[in-house]
C-alpha cells in the first residue's frame, strides 16, 4: 500500500506543469522554511476545519494535481480536484482535522511536503472519530511569499 502511494505521488508529481526542472530531491537545511511549512499546513486545516470545502480549495495553486477515483489517472487543475473532492465535504455532520507531523523544505527553497495525521470526525463531539487515514501534502512558495498546494493525496488507515 505505501509503495503504491509512493509511486502515485511520485508519478504525480513528475506529471505537474509547468514541466521545467524538478526541484532537488535533497532535503534544504532551512529550519525557517519548515517552520512556514507546518505553519501553512496548520492554518490551511484550521481554515478547513472551520469552512470546509471552500477553505480546501482556496489553498490549492491553479496547477494543482490529484490521483483520481482508484488512483487510475492524474487530475490536473483547480475546477478538478474541487469538483472530485466537493463530496468530501457533502455531509455537515462531520468534518476533517489534519495535523502535520514532518516538514520538508527542498533544497531550491520553493518547494516543500508536509505529512501528517487525518481524521473525520463529528461536527457534535470531535472526540468521535469516524475515521483515521494519513495525507502527504506538496507545497509550492508563491511569488508573493505564500505556500500553495500544487499535489494533495492521502489514504486510510483501513
Amino acid at each position: 500500500m505505501r509503495l503504491r502511494v509512493v509511486l502515485t505521488t511520485a508519478v504525480a508529481f513528475a506529471a505537474c506543469r509547468p514541466p521545467i526542472a524538478l526541484p532537488t530531491p535533497t532535503p534544504g537545511n532551512d529550519t525557517g522554511l519548515q517552520d512556514q511549512l507546518f505553519a501553512a499546513d496548520r492554518a490551511y486545516a484550521r481554515a478547513v476545519a472551520d469552512s470546509g470545502h471552500a477553505a480546501w480549495v482556496a489553498r490549492f495553486a491553479p496547477d494543482i494535481a490529484k490521483p483520481g477515483a482508484g488512483d487510475l489517472f492524474l487530475l490536473r487543475g483547480v475546477d478538478a480536484v474541487a469538483s472530485l473532492d466537493k463530496g468530501m465535504f457533502a455531509d455537515a455532520t462531520r468534518l476533517l482535522v489534519r495535523e502535520p507531523s514532518d516538514a520538508v523544505a527542498y533544497a531550491d527553497g520553493r518547494t516543500g511536503v508536509t505529512v501528517g495525521r487525518s481524521a473525520w470526525v463529528r461536527t457534535t463531539a470531535r472526540t468521535d472519530t469516524l475515521s483515521r487515514g494519513r495525507y502527504l501534502t506538496l507545497w509550492q512558495r508563491q511569488p508573493n511569499g505564500s505556500w500553495k498546494i500544487i499535489l494533495d493525496t492521502g489514504w486510510s488507515d483501513k
